[in-house]
């Protein structure tokens, strides 16, 4: 070997003794540190063997953050002098450590959890009656058991490794160990590094917008205890500035300007229904008559049938978000930078009424969470809404009876009204009455040959589409409701769904590449306007341009700018362009999952 050579070699071991110092002198700390902040990511790589969903690739990485996070923590211990200073770090380190595992051990066993901005948000909301009522009734639960045992053993763990620091440094220095840490440690803390940087920019993250940008950009999510604790503190902070900015814009409302160009009273409906695959809807040739309700209302040339209309995403929270804005998506604005659709109408003279059937569904999860706090936002609330419902139903009818009972403000001159529905969600088999004319469909019914094809799943796809004529039934009766009055009535689907339709399959998961048929079952989605006798007739261009628009391409994200127009409502909010029943509308390319141009793969 040259001696040049052996200069350079003799220069990258100092470096490697030298990122490697603070390890050696501090190497029961670090080991410490390192096994319990990466503890879930250790678990998550092992489950790389058995979990699909596990991406090996993606707990390298998180691995590699959070051996950066703890090679930091120990530098910092180690630059330390004074004895009293030093311990004093140590203990606080170990206690945020120790207090976030334990954290996350309780939560895992006993709701299935992990670390997030969900759990931040539960403890900030839990008062102390619901606290107490949480102790009595998890503290000594099986799985908190299990917790303390666990806890006990990683304090025991973590005082036996300060105990014996001094064997455990000499053991560190034997040169197999050296290099062993050598050629594993340091290059998971370049790795973890680099990728660091990352956090430098979520800091800078002021909205959900740059939020959004930033998750696009990094790829993953951290696994590490304090990566992830640090990311939904954030989380938490740009949520609020987005709930604020939405405040501050709907404020802004009351000052400008506004008229109704309808001289006749007026009811305009929207509905919003969940879950909904358009191909088990019969409107859309499905096979079996899950819709004869509709199909009668079409007929009759009341309902007006919009045949490709889609959905920007699969989850309620981030669709609801963007319909009640009257943002325009297409130019990137976001839903808290524009006034919600409610709030717009009731400054123009309408009672507004919103009877949710979702409203404290599932209350405890991050989508309730996030969208119940903009639409019932006190302030927000306070300038959209006349009248909401208290609580959901279990099924679609008795939310609909609810609110015929139970509406205490009188109507006004203009009225706007929302329902949220259930629909089609998650168990179908719940969303309809028994052994009162809805158990049309049975396992016999599915008549497809595919091999996955069990019973059992025969009879799902029968439940679903029993769930969708309930649904059909729904609509007649919300049509029923104002069929002799002057009423617009606006239904469309939140999102789809899966139902085996074309895989061994059902709900709706994180999309993970484009793909044509999971876009035709999770975004594609019924979409129709009901009108009146009495609206036809005194709107008859207007009615005329929804049957020429019928055949456009569009999104559900824009439909606020639609009921604008049927309402009669004159207001600078209003952007024709986006109104697909306008002639002044203007396709865009339809993006889904905020990346994917759906109609290039449809």
């Amino acid at each position: 070997m040259s001696k040049a050579a052996r200069n350079i070699v003799n220069r990258v071991l100092s470096a490697v003794r030298w990122l490697l110092s603070p390890v050696l002198g501090e190497f029961n700390f670090f080991l410490a540190v390192w096994l319990i902040n990466c503890s879930v990511t250790i678990g998550y790589m092992i489950g790389c063997a058995s979990i699909e969903d596990n991406n090996l690739w993606h707990g390298v990485r998180c691995f590699a953050l959070g051996t950066a996070v703890s090679y930091l923590l120990t530098v910092v211990l180690y630059l330390l002098r004074p004895c009293w200073l030093r311990r004093c770090y140590k203990t606080l380190i170990y206690i945020i450590l120790i207090t976030l595992q334990a954290v996350y051990t309780f939560i895992f066993l006993n709701f299935d959890m992990n670390l997030g901005p969900r759990v931040l948000v539960l403890l900030a909301e839990t008062n102390t009656k619901e606290a107490g009522e949480f102790v009595n009734s998890y503290f000594l639960s099986s799985k908190s058991l299990w917790t303390y045992a666990i806890m006990v053993a990683v304090i025991a763990a973590v005082s036996v490794g300060e105990w014996k620091c001094r064997w455990l440094s000499r053991l560190a220095k034997r040169r197999f160990v050296r290099w062993l840490l050598a050629l594993t440690v340091l290059p998971l803390v370049v790795c973890g590094a680099w990728l660091s940087h990352n956090y430098v920019r979520l800091a800078m993250c002021q909205h959900s917008k740059e939020l959004n940008k930033w998750v696009q950009d990094f790829g993953v999510d951290a696994l590490d205890h304090l990566s992830t604790t640090y990311y939904s503190l954030c989380y938490l902070g740009v949520a609020d500035a987005d709930i604020a900015q939405a405040v501050a814009v709907a404020q802004q409302v009351d000052s400008t300007p506004v008229e109704v160009n309808e001289p006749d009273s007026l009811n305009v409906v929207l509905v919003l229904g969940e879950s909904y695959i358009k191909s088990h809807c019969a409107l859309y040739g499905y096979e079996h008559n899950t819709t004869p309700q509709l199909i009668a209302e079409r007929d009759r040339g009341n309902l007006i049938v919009f045949n490709d209309v889609i959905s920007p995403y699969n989850a309620t929270s981030q669709v609801q978000k963007n319909v009640f804005s009257l943002n325009d998506k297409s130019a990137g604005e976001m839903w808290y930078e524009k006034p919600m659709l409610p709030t717009v109408l009731r400054h123009a003279g309408f009672k507004v009424y919103f009877w949710d059937n979702q409203r404290n569904y599932s209350k405890t999860e991050m989508f309730t969470i996030t969208v119940n706090s903009f639409i019932y936002n006190s302030t927000i609330a306070g300038l959209s809404y006349d009248e909401t419902s208290d609580n959901g139903m279990t099924i679609d009818g008795n939310l609909i009876n609810n609110f015929k009972k139970n509406t205490k403000v009188p109507r006004g001159k203009y009225n706007f009204y929302i329902f949220h529905l259930m629909g089609q969600h998650v168990h179908p088999v719940g969303r309809y009455p028994k052994k009162i004319g809805f158990d049309v469909f049975t396992a016999d019914s599915i008549r497809r040959q595919e091999k996955w094809l069990t019973a059992d799943k025969r009879t799902y796809i029968a439940q679903y589409d029993n769930a969708t004529l309930y649904n059909d039934e729904i609509m007649k009766r919300i049509f029923d409701l104002w069929r002799d009055k002057n009423t617009v009535v606006v239904y469309f689907s939140d999102h789809g769904d899966e139902a085996y339709d074309w895989r061994d399959h059902i709900g709706r998961g994180n999309v993970n590449g484009p793909d044509a048929r999971l876009f035709h079952s999770d975004n594609d989605v019924p979409f129709m306007v009901w009108c009146s006798d009495t609206y036809i007739n005194r709107h008859p261009a207007l009615v005329k341009q929804l049957r020429v628009a019928s055949t456009r391409k569009g999104m559900v994200h824009d439909v606020g700018h639609l009921v604008l127009r049927l309402s009669g409502v004159i207001t600078p909010y209003y952007l024709p362009k986006r109104d697909i029943s306008s002639a002044e509308f203007e396709p865009i390319p339809r993006i889904v999952y905020d990346k994917y141009d759906y109609d290039k793969y449809r």
